[in-house]
């Protein structure tokens, strides 16, 4: 599966304190896929060691921008589609760290946009199928589901290959260019968490469509590590960091702020929320501290102070 000749794909990857063998992985692997790729680099100054990567794989087609301290995801992303953008690309590939596309993510992600907008569809990004590395857990994607109020979940299959999704996660989204122009950047104020939220809704509000591929594979990490929690059953969570659950609550109730999200999206998913809360603060390692920082969060959110935490 090829791409066709009049796409130009870059590829943009944020990194900050990274596993290097992990991130060197994804860098060979997306380096095989686009036209080039950009590391956008939050690592403070004084650890070299994405320099030190970027410098032992000595092609032209990789393009390391040193920031010098952690800006954050959202303007690690602004810098590096700029960038992209500048030189040429036609189509944006977003990506973390911590991924790991299959060989021909990138080309089923454009073949499946070719189909959906000779289909007539407004596309405004492509993303993967991915499977969490952590718990193992293949993700299906939030969708509208006739007859019912809220949203619920669908999978790709044989007989549906895409699956119309409402947010898609930034790693392995696939954004045409024209839609980056036109809807503009990612809210820097969110720092980190729900930045990928965010603008999906916004697309979708500009009147484009998303869209989860099937075809296209990814493993991803969604926390630090595998939780076994008990929620109507024994199941595997992904447990997160006292200053993640921060982030993860204050910037919830930031989008619920946002008068273009649909209100019954909001009611949904904040019953996911309370059981995220209710997971990290019953079975996480730090649960006092999990506990403080998720209030710490409410709070910050209902104010509106956003930015990075301090």
């Amino acid at each position: 599966m090829q791409p066709a000749v009049s796409h130009r794909v870059l590829a943009v990857i944020v990194a900050y304190l990274p596993d290097v063998g992990v991130l060197r992985a994804l860098l060979d692997t997306l380096l095989a896929q686009t036209a080039g790729v950009f590391v956008v680099d939050n690592t403070p100054a004084t650890d070299r060691r994405v320099e030190a990567l970027c410098a032992a794989l000595p092609q032209p087609a990789l393009h390391l921008i040193r920031l010098g301290e952690n800006l954050g995801i959202a303007r690690a992303l602004n810098i590096g589609i700029d960038a992209a953008l500048a030189a040429g690309a036609t189509h944006v590939l977003l990506s973390d760290q911590d991924s790991l596309p299959a060989p021909d993510m990138v080309a089923a992600l454009l073949a499946a946009m070719d189909d959906l907008q000779c289909a007539g569809q407004r596309v405004g990004a492509v993303g993967p199928t991915y499977t969490d590395r952590h718990t193992g857990i293949t993700f299906p994607f939030q969708a509208h589901i006739p007859g019912r109020v809220f949203y619920g979940h669908r999978r790709p299959d044989a007989a549906h290959p895409t699956v119309e999704a409402l947010t898609l996660i930034t790693s392995g989204t696939l954004v045409p260019a024209a839609v980056l122009r036109e809807v503009g950047p990612m809210r820097e104020d969110f720092f980190i968490d729900h930045v990928d939220i965010e603008w999906s809704h916004r697309v979708r509000a500009a009147g484009y469509a998303l869209f989860g591929v099937g075809a296209a594979v990814m493993f991803h990490s969604m926390g630090d590590q595998a939780l076994r929690v008990w929620y109507f059953g024994w199941r595997q969570e992904s447990a997160y960091s006292p200053v993640r659950v921060y982030y993860r609550i204050r910037n919830f109730v930031a989008l619920c702020r946002l008068p273009f999200i649909p209100w019954h999206w909001k009611l949904r998913n904040g019953w996911y929320w309370l059981g995220f809360v209710y997971t990290q603060i019953v079975f996480g390692r730090q649960r006092l501290a999990a506990l403080r920082m998720a209030a710490r969060g409410l709070r910050d959110g209902l104010r509106g102070r956003m930015g990075p935490w301090r």
